[in-house]
């Protein structure tokens, strides 16, 4: 009886050691500064801060100068308010412990269900792959959000999937979607997984289930029109792209990006995932022929072409993919691994995952790796060193608008000098009118003759950029800038350049600041 003891607390010490891994892993990605200067983490928290100040909430686009009153969906409003009243008590490192917090807690919901279908150790094995496609977004967004809200609707259908008598807790998802419909444009797909579920009832004549879980979906379907917006917030999932005129790295489909040469480990680990998907599904639906039944699990495989489309055609997708082909893995190889999970084989499974895990922790910090994941800078919490640098000279020296700026610094100079200056841009296609980007802002930067129109249109008095800006008009208007003698610089660090017009009113400041245009070469 004793060695029976000893045996079970040794297992139980490997799977805690299995589960601190897999999670420390997680954690090297997620643990690392915010850089503002190209995220949209200042424009949430301005948000946040506009709507607890005034009451308000930002329904046009009155960061800019160029579309003030251009109409603007806050779809993720309620996100702004979170996040600035975290940062309001815990400062940028408490806003990143609570993203943390939520991506680990919605990791940690998937691996449960995979754990309960397969064994832990399998399911830690499956997971491995899993770490690198979540490290693909582990920029503070709020699609933080939406990742646990995606593994709470679907951690409570699988409990009603498996037993009956969780129809209770069926109750909680119109409570979900009334958070997530005002944080999140992506709170359609709850509508989506609870879909799914559905099919898997009417296919299988499930009518009690199919009767109840219809119950709810019609509850949660009227719970999300209690959004600022109506049913015009419910369909921003649909309309958004309507009006978009700026395409972003992060839409654009695997297939687009290898043809631009693009270089991203994820890609290959993707298709792997999506491939031992694939041959989970085969293995089961085999299985099932062989048994001669006919529960093949429908809402499973529609989650898993749903979710594997999304990520086919959008990188951006890669996180919520992995997460939610986690547990469908773990379904779909259970007709391999049905052994008991207290046999040797699931333990020899847990000791592989813990050696592998181990290995590649060591190898993970010990490596540079930040090259292949873009918000991976500088380790630790808060605002990377110097971060605030460009910032604080603007304020510090008055610099007086108009500004110009390019598209990815947008939301670093709303958050720190709004309400002082607007923004000639920032990084919302929706919420600039889509001519404006193709027939103003791509134009004067491509062509001099259309930048010599903006200026005499919009009299600018400054050029903020971030010069790390990858678009080929950025890279041509730059050269351009720094050999225009009318533009003086006069900050340069590692991200932010500043010119300055030359002009009586900017005098003083040039003499005191100005930049020689041969060290800025070198510096770029």
């Amino acid at each position: 009886m004793k060695n029976l003891s000893l045996h079970f607390s040794v297992q139980k010490i490997i799977a805690a050691f299995v589960v601190v891994l897999l999670f420390s892993w997680y954690g090297v990605f997620l643990t690392h500064k915010i850089n503002l200067v190209t995220a949209d983490l200042g424009r949430h928290l301005k948000n946040g801060e506009v709507f607890m100040q005034t009451g308000h909430m930002v329904t046009t686009n009155f960061y800019s100068y160029t579309n003030p009153d251009f109409p603007t969906l806050n779809h993720h409003w309620g996100s702004g308010v979170l996040f600035y009243l975290i940062s309001y008590v815990g400062d940028f490192s408490g806003l990143e412990l609570f993203f943390i917090a939520i991506s680990m807690a919605a990791l940690a919901i998937f691996l449960a269900v995979a754990a309960q279908e397969v064994g832990l150790g399998a399911a830690a094995l499956f997971a491995i792959p899993i770490i690198p496609l979540l490290a693909e977004r582990t920029e503070v967004r709020p699609e933080a959000l939406t990742s646990l809200f995606t593994a709470l609707f679907f951690w409570i259908l699988w409990r009603f999937w498996r037993d009956e008598k969780k129809l209770k807790s069926l109750w909680f998802l119109p409570v979900l979607m009334l958070l997530w419909v005002n944080t999140h444009i992506y709170f359609f797909l709850g509508f989506a997984i609870i879909g799914t579920f559905l099919i898997e009832y009417l296919l299988t004549r499930q009518w009690t289930r199919l009767k109840r879980l219809t119950y709810v979906f019609g509850a949660t379907l009227l719970v999300s029109l209690l959004n600022p917006f109506g049913m015009s917030g419910v369909l921003a999932p649909f309309t958004i792209f309507k009006n978009y005129g700026y395409d972003l790295v992060e839409n654009k489909s695997v297939f687009f990006l290898e043809r631009m040469m693009m270089r991203n480990p994820n890609f290959l680990i993707f298709k792997i995932v999506f491939g031992l998907l694939i041959i989970g599904f085969i293995v089961a639906a085999v299985k099932q022929y062989k048994l001669r039944k006919t529960e093949f699990p429908f809402n499973f495989l529609l989650l898993g072409a749903g979710f594997s489309a999304m990520a086919w055609f959008a990188v951006r997708n890669f996180a919520l993919f992995g997460l939610v082909a986690l547990p469908l893995m773990a379904y779909a190889f259970s007709a391999i691994f049905s052994i008991e999970r207290k046999n040797a084989a699931e333990r020899t499974r847990q000791k592989i995952a813990a050696v592998v895990l181990a290995f590649l922790l060591l190898v993970t910090l010990s490596g540079d790796w930040a090259q292949y994941f873009p918000y991976w800078r500088e380790s630790g919490l808060g605002i990377e060193s110097g971060n605030a640098a460009a910032a604080d000279f603007l304020n510090t020296e008055k610099i007086q608008g108009p500004v110009f700026n390019n598209y990815d610094i947008g939301g670093y100079l709303i958050y720190y000098l709004y309400p002082r200056e607007k923004v000639f841009v920032d990084n919302r296609p929706e919420a600039y009118p889509a001519a404006f980007f193709k027939e103003i802002y791509i134009p004067m930067q491509e062509d001099e003759a259309h930048w010599k129109e903006a200026e005499q249109r919009y009299h600018f008095n400054a050029i903020i950029f971030s010069y790390h800006d990858a678009t080929p008009w950025a890279q041509k208007f730059l050269i351009a800038r720094v050999q225009d003698t009318s533009w003086i610089p006069v900050f340069a660090d590692q991200q932010v350049l500043i010119l300055l017009k030359q002009n009586e009113q900017n005098k003083p400041i040039i003499a005191k600041y100005e930049i020689s245009r041969d060290r800025f070469r070198v510096a770029q």
